[in-house]
């Protein structure tokens, strides 16, 4: 097993679990604990985790959001799998907002079908891979504003506000950190209120969230389920969420 894929497999048993022992961990990935250790080592400088003596702890939020390699490498099918749904939303002639996120970056091959796009966006890598499509139907923008660390995005200041305001943005596209029946979050507030300014200024907004974004809230709310006019995932959500969902009129496709 490559060690993305364990590290993936670790987050997702920690999620489970909250807590375990170096050796029960090692047992279910089958790999010793001297490989566990190194992997456990990355995850912690990610912030995701915390050693303890004996043991794993999963951190249940932070405010440090994970680097972009490790977002570009996980859940890279169920990814493209959301985004292959997503591009139905996008139409010739539109004006589309699409966040930073490692998932909306899957979107970018897809949009060669697309003419005379308008593309804003405060993510850095999408940024580049749209201009590097070399295709002159789509306009793209990028936000001014702060680089965030770690991130590969911009986040914003008060001239951002500005910028966005001279934009009639007829679709935004976002994913998160995480979402609960409460609502989507974010690990930076600096995140949220550049989402939050986009959403007030869209005709519509769409959600992308893998599997592994439920039942997981962070410090940062972004904003309630029912802002979204759709959810997109790679499987069918809980009972819990496909009842909020019908209740106030959202799709949910997968």
């Amino acid at each position: 097993m490559m060690q993305e894929e364990r590290l993936t497999q670790i987050l997702t048993i920690l999620k489970r679990r909250k807590k375990i022992s170096n050796e029960e961990l090692a047992s279910m990935l089958f790999c010793s604990i001297s490989t566990l250790r190194r992997d456990l080592i990355k995850l912690e400088s990610q912030q995701l985790i915390r050693r303890v003596h004996g043991g794993v702890v999963l951190n249940l939020a932070t405010t440090n959001e994970p680097s972009l390699y490790y977002r570009e490498t996980n859940f890279i099918k169920e990814k493209k799998e959301i985004c292959e749904i997503t591009q139905d939303f996008i139409g010739d002639g539109m004006c589309v907002f699409l966040d930073s996120s490692s998932t909306v970056q899957q979107l970018v091959p897809l949009l060669k079908t697309v003419s005379n796009l308008v593309v804003l966006t405060n993510g850095i890598k999408l940024a580049l891979n749209i201009s590097d499509m070399n295709d002159e139907s789509i306009k793209a923008f990028m936000f001014g504003g702060e680089i965030k660390k770690n991130s590969s995005s911009i986040v914003g200041t008060d001239f951002t506000t500005s910028f966005i305001n001279q934009f009639n943005i007829d679709l935004a596209v976002f994913s998160c950190r995480g979402l609960d029946i409460n609502g989507v979050y974010e690990s930076s507030l600096s995140q949220a209120r550049i989402k939050q300014q986009v959403i007030d200024k869209s005709k519509n907004s769409i959600l992308l969230a893998d599997e592994s974004k439920f039942d997981s809230p962070h410090f940062f709310k972004v904003s309630n389920l029912k802002t979204y006019s759709a959810i997109i995932s790679n499987k069918k959500p809980e009972k819990e969420y496909t009842k909020l969902f019908n209740k106030h009129g959202i799709d949910c496709l997968y």
